[in-house]
C-alpha cells in the first residue's frame, strides 16, 4: 500500500477520533465509563484514533496499520486490506480472501488491545527484535497458541508494518479451526453480508433458532424430567415432594434453556464481542433460574409453615412467618441483581463501594422508612397481635387485615381501612382483643330502697345462682354483693367471667343473663331504681316547712 493511502487513511481516523470524544460521554454506557465493562474492539480503535488525533501515534507504527487493517476490512475493503498482508507472489491472487479469513479469525479468536499496541514508528523496542511486533497468540489446528506478529517494511522513505509472510502462511489452519468454517461455504451469498455488531445475517437468524430450538428442547426434556419425578414422588408418603415438584417446574425450564442455548450458540462461530455478550447472557439466564427456584421454595415453605400444626400452636406464626419470608426473598433478590450484574462484566465490589459511600445520604433519606421497618421486626417479636386480631389502638378499633414491612393495616366498624405506619404503631398503646382468655362480665343493680333486707339477700342468691347455671362461666370467681347506697338506689355488683370462644357467643349469654336478671327482681317483689329527688318547702315566718314532701323525678 502506498504512503498516499497510509495518509489517507490515517486522516480519516483522526477526524473520527474528534468526534468520537465528543459523543463518547454521552453515548458511553456509564459501567464503561467508570471502567466497570471491558470495551469492545470498536471503542478500542477510537481510543487508539483519538490519541492518533493527539499527535501520540504515527501513522507509521504497528498500532495505525493494525487500525488501518481492521478498519478496511470492516468495510470489506479486502483488496486494500490485503496489503497490509506479506502474501509471497505466487498467492498474490488469494491477498482478498485471506485479508477476509485473517479478520473473521481474529474477530473470534483474538481480542486487540489497541492501547497496548506501539503507537511508535520503530513499534516496541523493548522485546529486543526492531523489526517484528506481536499482536497476540491464536489457538493453532493443534491447539497450541500461535503468534500473530507485524513486520516492519521500507517502502523508500517511509516505513509501514504488515503481518508477515510466517503469520499469513498460518491463516488458512486457523481459519479451517473456526466452529462454523464448514456452514460458510454452504450458506448462500445474501446471508454472508455483514449486520450490525458485526454479525453476518446468516449468525443473526442461527442465534433466533438458536433461541426457538433450546426453548423446545427445554419444554420437552422438563415434560419427561416431571413425568419420571412424578412416578418417584407417588411412592413417598409427604407432600413436599410433590409441591416442591410442581413450584419449580418454571424454573427448570429457563435453566434448560440457559443451559442449552449455549452450545447452540457455540456452533454459530460468532465474534468475540458479540460472544462474550451471549455468554454472559446464558449465565444470567441460569442464575436467574436458580433464584427463581429459591423464591418459590421460600414461599413454599412459608405455605406450609402456615397451615402446619405448628402454626396453630403459635398464635405469632402468622404475623412473624410472612415477615421473614418477605426480609428473604428481598435479600435473595439483591444478591441475585448483583450476581447476576457480575456476569455482564460490572464489578460488584465497585457497586457494594458505590452502595457504601451513598449509605449515609441513604440512611437520611430513608430514615422513616427505617424506623417503620424495625417497627414491624419489633411487633413480630412481642407477639402485640396477628392477623384477623380484634385491636384497640388509642380511640380506634378494628380488625387487622395485613401486617406489612411499612405498615399494618386494620379494618374499623365503619368497614374503612386505616394504615398505620409500624414505627408509630410500635409506641401506640395496643389492647389486642384476640389474646383474651375468658371474657368479662361486670354490671351494677340498682334496686329501690323499698326492698326488704330478706328481698335483697333473695335477689342476690339466685342472681348467684342464675350466674352458675352457665355450663361456660369461669367458677373461680364469682362476685354477687351489696356495695352501696346510691343516691336513689340500693347497689347489687355482679362480677363474673365466662370462657366463650368470641365476642359474638358472650353477648347470647350477656343478654340471656341480663334478661333472667329483670325476672328475678321482678319474682322478689322489688324492682329497678331510677334517679328521683325530694323537695321540702319552707314558708316565710313559720320556721316550718309546709305541707307534705314533693318528690319528683
Amino acid at each position: 500500500m502506498s504512503a498516499r493511502v497510509t495518509a489517507r487513511v490515517t486522516a480519516r481516523l483522526r477526524r473520527a477520533g474528534l468526534a468520537c470524544l465528543l459523543v463518547a460521554s454521552a453515548t458511553t454506557p456509564l459501567p464503561a465509563q467508570l471502567g466497570l465493562l471491558r470495551p469492545p474492539a470498536a471503542p478500542a480503535a477510537q481510543d487508539s484514533a483519538s490519541a492518533s488525533a493527539g499527535g501520540l501515534m504515527s501513522p507509521e507504527s504497528p498500532r495505525a496499520s493494525a487500525m488501518a487493517f481492521l478498519e478496511l476490512a470492516k468495510r470489506h475493503a479486502y483488496v486494500q486490506a490485503a496489503q497490509y498482508l506479506d502474501i509471497p507472489k505466487a498467492q498474490a491472487a488469494r491477498g482478498p480472501d485471506l485479508a477476509r479469513r485473517l479478520r473473521e479469525v481474529l474477530d473470534q479468536r483474538l481480542w486487540i488491545a489497541m492501547d497496548q499496541v506501539s503507537p511508535l514508528a520503530e513499534g516496541d523496542t523493548t522485546d529486543g527484535d526492531l523489526q517484528r511486533d506481536r499482536l497476540g497468540v491464536v489457538p493453532g489446528a493443534s491447539g497450541l497458541p500461535e503468534p500473530v506478529m507485524l513486520r516492519r517494511v521500507q517502502e523508500g522513505r517511509i516505513g509501514r508494518w504488515v503481518f508477515d509472510a510466517e503469520t499469513v502462511g498460518l491463516i488458512d489452519g486457523w481459519y479451517a479451526s473456526l466452529p462454523d468454517a464448514w456452514l460458510r461455504g454452504r450458506i448462500p451469498a445474501p446471508l454472508l453480508r455483514e449486520g450490525p455488531f458485526g454479525l453476518y445475517y446468516w449468525q443473526a437468524l442461527g442465534m433466533l433458532l438458536a433461541v426457538l430450538v433450546s426453548v423446545a428442547l427445554a419444554g420437552v426434556i422438563a415434560l419427561g424430567a416431571r413425568w419420571l419425578l412424578a412416578l418417584v414422588t407417588a411412592r413417598t408418603s409427604t407432600e413436599w415432594d410433590d409441591l416442591i415438584v410442581r413450584r419449580l417446574r418454571g424454573p427448570f425450564r429457563l435453566w434448560l434453556v440457559g443451559v442449552l442455548a449455549t452450545p447452540l450458540f457455540g456452533v454459530l462461530g460468532l465474534n468475540a464481542r458479540v460472544a462474550g455478550i451471549v455468554a454472559a447472557s446464558s449465565r444470567g439466564v441460569v442464575l436467574a433460574a436458580i433464584f427463581w427456584a429459591v423464591l418459590r421454595v421460600i414461599s413454599l415453605v412459608q405455605d406450609q409453615l402456615l397451615l402446619g400444626p405448628w402454626a396453630a400452636t403459635q398464635p405469632q406464626a402468622r404475623t412473624l412467618v410472612p415477615l421473614l419470608a418477605r426480609i428473604l426473598r428481598v435479600s435473595v433478590g439483591i444478591i441475585a441483581l448483583l450476581v447476576v450484574l457480575s456476569q455482564f462484566g460490572y464489578s460488584v465490589g465497585a457497586l457494594l463501594t458505590g452502595v457504601g459511600i451513598g449509605g449515609v445520604a441513604l440512611a437520611l433519606a430513608s430514615q422513616k422508612t427505617v424506623e417503620h421497618l424495625f417497627g414491624s421486626v419489633s411487633l413480630a417479636a412481642d407477639k402485640v397481635f396477628r392477623v384477623g386480631d380484634f385491636v384497640r389502638i388509642g380511640d380506634m378499633e378494628g380488625t387487622v387485615e395485613r401486617i406489612g414491612l411499612r405498615s399494618t393495616s386494620v379494618r374499623t366498624l365503619n368497614r374503612t381501612v386505616v394504615r398505620i405506619p409500624n414505627g408509630r404503631l410500635a409506641e401506640e398503646r395496643i389492647e389486642t382483643f384476640g389474646e383474651r382468655d375468658r371474657f368479662y362480665f361486670g354490671h351494677d343493680i340498682g334496686v329501690t330502697y323499698d326492698t326488704t333486707p330478706e328481698k335483697l339477700r333473695q335477689i342476690m342468691t339466685a342472681i348467684d345462682a342464675r350466674l352458675r347455671e352457665e355450663p361456660t362461666l369461669w367458677t373461680e370467681t364469682v362476685i354477687v354483693r351489696t356495695v352501696a347506697f346510691a343516691d336513689s338506689a340500693i347497689t347489687i355488683r355482679v362480677r363474673a367471667w365466662f370462657e366463650v370462644p368470641d365476642l359474638m357467643a358472650f353477648l347470647d349469654v350477656q343478654n340471656d343473663l341480663l334478661l333472667s336478671f329483670m325476672q328475678i327482681v321482678e319474682a322478689a317483689g322489688s324492682g329497678f331504681a331510677f334517679p328521683s329527688r325530694t323537695i321540702y318547702h319552707v314558708y316565710p315566718g313559720s320556721g316550718e316547712s309546709g305541707g307534705p314532701p314533693v318528690t319528683g323525678d
